[in-house]
């Protein structure tokens, strides 16, 4: 039994200690989120919150995983009432003193053919490669779906558009 609740908390410390902030040079993340994986599902995603801190904009060019056999950076938007889901070319502009959410929604890292199920509670990692800041490796727990909360954001930082009135 004591081993149990040790085990317990051991889990419960990593996950806290999960919750913290990543700081990599002048560029900082919040806590990486996996969505976990039901039954025989073949893709995932993962969701950060991506913090320049310094004087000078960057430009996140892309994401890579052993987690899957492709992963790709993607944008899930709506077009003409139609939410549509496409990967970015050229990367996601990074301004100096900005922050970009990859949520739910919006812009994210798309995990396609996954190797393995992303069981809820798990670690796993993703490298992000930057124009400027380069290769950042950040670990994160795979959460249900009804769990995900990133950088305490629910709307995702979207690209400039222009609406039409009537």
């Amino acid at each position: 039994m004591v081993f149990k609740q040790m085990s317990l908390f051991a889990l419960f410390a990593a996950l806290v200690g999960m919750a913290q902030p990543v700081v990599a040079g002048e560029i900082m993340f919040s806590s990486l989120q996996f969505r976990a994986t039901v039954g025989s599902m073949s893709s995932s995603a993962a969701y950060v919150s991506v913090m320049n801190h310094g004087k000078m904009a960057d430009r996140l060019l892309d994401a890579t995983s052993n987690l899957a056999r492709k992963t790709e950076l993607h944008l899930m938007e709506m077009d003409n009432g139609v939410m549509r889901m496409r990967p970015i070319e050229g990367g996601i502009d990074l301004p100096a003193g900005e922050t970009i959410h990859l949520a739910p929604g919006g812009y994210h890292v798309m995990l396609i053919g996954l190797n393995a199920p992303l069981t809820a509670g798990s670690i796993f990692e993703i490298t992000l490669v930057f124009q400027n800041a380069g290769e950042k490796t950040i670990k994160g727990v795979a959460m249900l779906p009804s769990d995900l909360k990133v950088g305490g954001h629910v709307k995702a930082h979207k690209p400039e558009h222009k609406h039409k009135t009537n």
